[in-house]
């Protein structure tokens, strides 16, 4: 719509009433920058974001129009001067009349309830809703989408992940301790035979994972059905020599139509799982996958640190990673700082609860830690974390091992183990 409609008319409509019901609707708290008052900016975030008009001239509205409604329940302006991340603009014409800057930037937190009659059970649709045209609004040089507090009726409408953390420990038989992944590198240029010899090393060693790079691509030196055949063959091997399950997850980030029937020839092929990207397919592909196959789903971030890396535009990592496990992902890349000196204390913890609080019938879905991860760290990562419910994608560090990959990746196993040795002394 971009109405970028300022106008106070009809007021009433975008405001929180008491007799409102707070199950009735999503919550969405944002973070705002902006030179108008923040009572004012959010009742025009409100108002895009729902019914946009309140009349017409010759068209008699319907009398529950303001059912509809997207409503503000809360303003609070925020210390320090607002975020000046993007240019702002008013739609000075004779349709909206003059609007301009009202003074300096300020920073306010909104709270906005969205009626889940606007967009049902649909995690696609109540994306566009909360979502869709916010940053396209020009009174705002910054908006985060920094939460989503979904009622227990919505909530419950999801089946969230098929396996999650209990189902991947089940599937492994590791009870407690952190799962070991290796990305395919180099990401491409590779042959399948190549990528074998890597990857029995890599699982050879200890590590319980081994995935396709979100650049590893059907290709002519590797096609994707060939690839995946043998590389469930050399798994099962391995699983044969070791006495340890192992899983292998296959890259199916494409154009949806050719992905699904990607997935689907995965999993007639042995593969365990999918590597897929929320940001570049869609939310609703990760459901589609989820009915279809009986797939262990790993929603990469491809493509989605635009949305969350900038911290003042976008959306938060939390709010993504529950989207992502609403619609059942089982696996989810956790921020890129995690679990470095790096990191945000309150936006870490904020992704972990996302991850792992109540949503309607949802298991928890496991986060991924990545990133120069190296075995000496293990106890800080698990710190970090605050639970052994994490898995680590380790490829630089093993593959840089004086003795070669398989002793790198033996590694981790070894320095998990000495850390449990020490704890049981203490």
């Amino acid at each position: 719509m971009s109405s970028e409609n300022l106008e106070q008319d009809n007021e009433n409509f975008f405001l929180w009433r008491d007799a409102d019901c707070a199950d009735d609707c999503v919550l969405a708290t944002y973070v705002i920058s902006t030179p108008v008052g923040g009572a004012q900016a959010a009742m025009g975030l409100a108002r895009e974001q729902s019914i946009c008009a309140t009349h017409l001239n010759d068209v008699a509205m319907p009398q529950d129009i303001q059912d509809f409604c997207a409503r503000v329940m809360e303003v609070v302006e925020l210390p320090g001067p607002g975020q000046a991340i993007t240019p702002l603009y008013f739609l000075n014409t004779s349709v909206y009349g003059a609007q301009t800057s009202a003074g300096q930037l300020r920073q306010f937190k909104i709270v906005i309830a969205y009626p889940v009659l606007l967009f049902g059970n649909s995690l696609t649709r109540l994306w566009n809703s909360v979502f869709g045209e916010v940053h396209r609004l020009g009174y705002l040089s910054a908006a985060v989408l920094v939460d989503l507090t979904f009622p227990a009726s919505l909530a419950g409408a999801y089946s969230g992940p098929n396996f999650g953390v209990p189902g991947l420990r089940e599937k492994l038989g590791i009870p407690d301790r952190p799962l070991f992944c290796r990305s395919m590198r180099p990401a491409a240029g590779l042959s399948t035979a190549t990528m074998l010899h890597i990857n029995e090393a890599v699982l050879s060693g200890g590590f319980d994972i081994i995935k396709d790079d979100e650049l590893t691509y059907d290709s002519a030196r590797s096609p994707f059905a060939d690839r995946v055949r043998r590389m469930v063959d050399m798994k099962r091997r391995v699983e044969d020599k070791t006495g340890e399950a192992k899983l292998y997850f296959a890259n199916i980030i494409d154009d949806c139509s050719t992905a699904l029937a990607m997935a689907e020839q995965a999993e007639l092929l042995g593969a365990d799982g999918v590597l897929l990207s929320a940001s570049a397919q869609g939310l609703s592909f990760i459901s589609a996958v989820a009915r279809r196959t009986d797939l262990i789903i790993l929603s990469h971030n491809s493509c989605g640190d635009s949305l969350s890396r900038a911290g003042s535009w976008g959306a938060s990592d939390a709010v993504m990673a529950r989207l992502q496990r609403a619609a059942g992902a089982d696996l989810v890349v956790s921020p890129g700082p995690f679990a470095t000196s790096y990191q945000d204390a309150a936006a870490a913890q904020a992704f972990l609860e996302a991850c792992r609080d109540t949503l309607g019938a949802c298991v928890p879905v496991m986060p991924i830690i990545q990133g120069g991860k190296q075995p000496d760290h293990l106890a800080q990562y698990t710190a970090d974390v605050g639970s052994t419910d994490y898995m680590i994608i380790a490829a630089t560090w093993l593959d840089n091992h004086p003795d070669g990959i398989q002793a790198g990746a033996r590694a981790f196993r070894d320095a998990w183990d000495a850390l449990l040795q020490e704890g049981n002394k203490t």
